[in-house]
């Protein structure tokens, strides 16, 4: 049994949006080799005769749009919801074993059997439980040991699927 104490912060709550996002390896390759046509075809645009008419400024218009959105946008609107969320302020205490997840606060008690949750999703930081596709139970690993985060893991994987 493994017994952790809530100690969400922004920075987690960042991380594990992104780590949501994350697309499966086949489309994140896919993804790479649009944005590298992308520069390619700029690179080239630029080397034209008439670099600057309307497809060259929505090419650049389309990057400078991403690179907002993943490096202002979404942090900005995940600290939003990090400061709204009230829940975070109680103290929580979590025991994980192998029925399931259970949560104990000064609100109340959970019991979140492992057939309720649908996948998982980590990285070297965070495990994210599922109990739909579009949310999650975030689990930083700074919270844990190294042999509880193991043991984590292990429970995750014999009771869940495990998403890319």
């Amino acid at each position: 049994m493994i017994t952790i104490r809530q100690d969400i912060r922004p920075e987690d709550c960042r991380r594990a949006v992104f780590l949501h996002l994350r697309p499966r390896p086949v489309f994140g390759v896919a993804g790479i080799l649009m944005l590298a046509l992308v520069a390619l075809a700029l690179a080239l645009k630029f080397r034209s005769p008439t670099p600057w008419d309307l497809s060259t400024l929505m090419l650049v218009g389309g990057m400078v749009y991403l690179a907002v959105y993943f490096c202002v946008v979404i942090p900005w609107r995940t600290t939003k919801h990090y400061r709204q969320n009230r829940f975070l302020v109680h103290p929580t205490e979590y025991r994980i074993d192998e029925t399931g997840v259970h949560v104990q606060s000064d609100l109340g008690t959970t019991e979140i059997p492992w057939d309720h949750l649908r996948k998982w999703k980590e990285n070297k930081r965070l495990i994210l439980l599922y109990p739909t596709d579009a949310t999650y139970f975030l689990f930083p690993r700074r919270l844990f040991t190294d042999a509880e985060w193991e043991e984590f893991r292990a429970l995750a994987t014999q009771h869940l699927k495990k998403s890319r």
